[in-house]
């Protein structure tokens, strides 16, 4: 028997799910931030005593091993990593200092943002090539040596970031700086502006190479579980999921290491995609709400939708992601009270350790899952099928002492907890919403991770959604999108042309890039029959940054096409009063994907018959559902409802490792992939 296993990292649990193609195991362990490892393979342990083999013969029996982890993540969120040096043209010394101006907020102040590389670790490098790729001023080999002595034996610095000016067009410096830097320092890490990101933008080009550098050595603890995993029996390679939603090998992440922050994020949504389609639902709004955090996405047409340039601890950066908006509103973010005696929520969490009070790990900080516990919202008895129970007292408890500071009782402090959860989720959805110009009567919620589908029914209610999926591993979504995502690798060629262009250039620099692809998915080990090659091209009006992606089958790459393809996605996108017949177009970037099939996970199977009998209760809980008012609540088990039963609000619905609450004026039904669908009444 072959087995698929995808994980996810999260900052409080580990997700695992299995599969054999039949059936789809799931489990969940305590993340260790100091050794992530042991997350992991506990849920490996767990999962294989669900299946009925061990450790070692679940891995041995393994086609494929999905891990998105936080490694990346937690450098950027600890600010801890390598001490960087930068080689820049001389004259774009301050580049990073000045971030273009970018301002973030801090407490209600705005600050800079923050800065990987230090001020007197940065060098200027008397070197000049012009933006037709032509040589003005050479590069100076000793003067390099120089700076790279200089920034390694006087200031510490243990990596390396290269961006010069222009070099999207000729990397020729920069490919000769870092062989002199590599010669120096073979086993320093050295990342190169025009590597990571060959296109215009100098600054997205440099913070990525800088980031990159910073993060350097972030893959550490992965190719230590990798080679543990080896010994212990698997023989299939790890595939770490990075933020554009695909694998990639873990060789191929150390080129890039800044391309698996938001890892799990990106693969829920890339996993929500999927059961999207098990249903034949288009678009959707997903919401996944784990235990540090609420992650919001787009799928749109039956895909999650991509952005170009992503922002990473305020720095915005020329690294493509799928498009993934984030809050510290999640199930483990503490409350507290901020210095006007107003009640907060986040975005600090109790994360794995100690966790929330209710745990029992040594937490004492009132969180959102102990604030749900004492509302009724979750079974103290239930979590993770009865193998965690939560103390409700230290729940109470903690609240109560929250609740001294302004006045409130222990209920009515968790209430409150509850009321500004739902606040800022409601304004994260409310945004991306907005930003987006999206009607919710055309999209459905996706609830996911171990708290969303609590949340995610009311906020339906209040802002006009026809509907809420809940899959039926919507706790482990993010680990499920691990399972199955295929690997994805870009390549680029900056083009930043008028249109028309020369079309039959266009079509040879389109043919080059696909056959370096094609040999970029040999090397990842992919078949030629599962190899699919995607064009892209980025266009804007002259002189416009913001720019649209516009995905163009072969033969399609002329400019008559690109210019009407252009203009209607602009309409759609910003509507017609935006735009002028005799605008100037413009195309930025070719892009080519290369998309590499793999052996993936299944969603659970339907049911083959549909139920005429109504659904059996398994009992009742007490829900405060508002400040005053407790009202007594049916519950059911998921695994009991069978397609075709329809059960009316306000009720909750336990599942293994998550609940949902329907409230007054939904009705919950079973639907395909055995996914939980709650319509509101209205």
């Amino acid at each position: 028997m072959s087995y698929v296993i995808g994980i996810d990292v999260g900052g409080t649990f580990t997700d695992v799910v299995c599969s054999d193609g039949e059936t789809t195991w799931r489990a969940k362990s305590p993340t260790n931030p100091a050794i992530f490892s042991e997350g992991v393979l506990e849920g490996c342990r767990i999962v294989g005593k669900q299946i009925g083999v061990t450790l070692d013969e679940l891995l041995v029996s393994t086609a494929r091993f999905g891990l998105g982890t936080t490694a990346v993540t937690n450098v950027f969120a600890s600010l801890v990593g390598h001490r960087v040096g930068l080689l820049t043209t001389a004259g774009f010394e301050s580049e990073m200092q000045l971030a273009r101006g970018a301002r973030i907020s801090e407490d209600g102040w705005l600050a800079s943002p923050w800065n990987p590389v230090d001020e007197d670790c940065i060098r200027g490098v008397n070197e000049r090539i012009d933006r037709n790729g032509k040589v003005k001023t050479p590069l100076s080999a000793s003067e390099v040596e120089g700076y790279a002595r200089d920034l390694v034996e006087n200031h510490g610095v243990d990596a390396f970031a290269i961006s010069f000016l222009w070099s999207f067009r000729q990397p020729k410096h920069e490919n000769e700086t870092a062989a002199i830097v590599r010669r120096l320092y073979p086993k320093m890490p050295v990342f190169c502006g025009a590597q990571l990101n060959p296109v215009m933008r100098e600054y997205e080009r440099t913070t990525l190479a800088v980031l990159s550098a910073f993060a350097g050595s972030a893959l550490n603890g992965v190719e230590a579980l990798e080679t543990e995993l080896k010994s212990l029996g698997l023989t299939a390679p790890v595939l770490l999921l990075h933020s554009g939603g695909g694998a990639i090998s873990v060789a191929e992440a150390r080129s890039a290491p800044v391309g698996l922050a938001s890892s799990g994020p990106a693969a829920g949504a890339v996993a929500a995609a999927e059961v999207c389609a098990a249903i034949n639902l288009e678009n959707a709004l997903c919401c996944d709400m784990g235990g540090t955090s609420v992650d919001v996405a787009v799928v749109r047409h039956g895909a999650p939708e991509r952005r170009q340039r992503t922002e990473i601890h305020g720095i915005m950066t020329g690294q493509s992601a799928v498009d993934v908006e984030s809050i510290g509103a999640g199930g483990g973010s503490i409350a507290w009270v901020d210095s006007r005696g107003v009640l907060r929520v986040g975005p600090k969490s109790a994360r794995a350790m100690p966790g929330p009070a209710c745990y029992g790990r040594g937490g004492v900080e009132a969180t959102v899952t102990d604030a749900m516990l004492l509302l009724g919202y979750i079974d103290p008895a239930a979590v993770m099928g009865g193998k965690m129970a939560l103390d409700r007292q230290a729940a109470f408890e903690a609240c109560e002492r929250l609740g001294a500071k302004v006045g409130l009782t222990a209920m009515e402090t968790a209430f409150g907890i509850r009321e500004i959860a739902l606040a800022e989720m409601s304004k994260a959805i409310r945004s991306r919403l907005s930003s987006g110009g999206l009607d919710p009567r055309d999209f459905a919620l996706v609830a996911f991770g171990g708290s969303g589908s609590l949340f995610c029914p009311p906020l339906a209610v209040e802002m006009g959604f026809a509907s809420v999926l809940t899959p039926a591993v919507a706790s482990v979504l993010s680990a499920y999108g691990a399972a199955i995502a295929d690997i994805r690798i870009e390549r680029r060629r900056a083009m930043d042309e008028v249109l028309p262009i020369d079309d039959a250039r266009a079509a040879m620099i389109v043919a080059e890039l696909s056959a370096q692809m094609d040999n970029d998915l040999a090397a990842q080990g992919v078949t030629p029959e599962n190899r699919e090659i995607i064009c892209e091209a980025d266009v804007h009006f002259y002189r416009q940054k913001s720019t649209l992606s516009l995905r163009i089958a072969p033969g399609e790459l002329t400019s008559e096409n690109l210019a009407e393809r252009f203009r209607a996605a602009y309409v759609a996108m910003y509507g017609s009063s935006g735009l002028m017949a005799q605008s100037v177009v413009e195309l930025s970037t070719l892009r080519i994907v290369g998309v590499g099939k793999t052996v993936r996970a299944v969603l659970p199977r339907d049911d083959e018959h549909q139920a005429t009998e109504a659904p059996t209760k398994s009992s009742e809980r007490a829900v405060q559902v508002a400040r005053d008012k407790t009202i007594i609540v049916p519950v059911y088990r998921a695994e009991t409802l069978r397609t075709g039963q329809v059960i009316a609000g306000p009720v909750l619905i336990d599942s293994v490792d998550t609940t949902l609450w329907a409230p007054v004026g939904s009705h919950v039904t079973l639907s395909g992939a055995r996914s939980l669908i709650t319509r509101m009444d209205n």
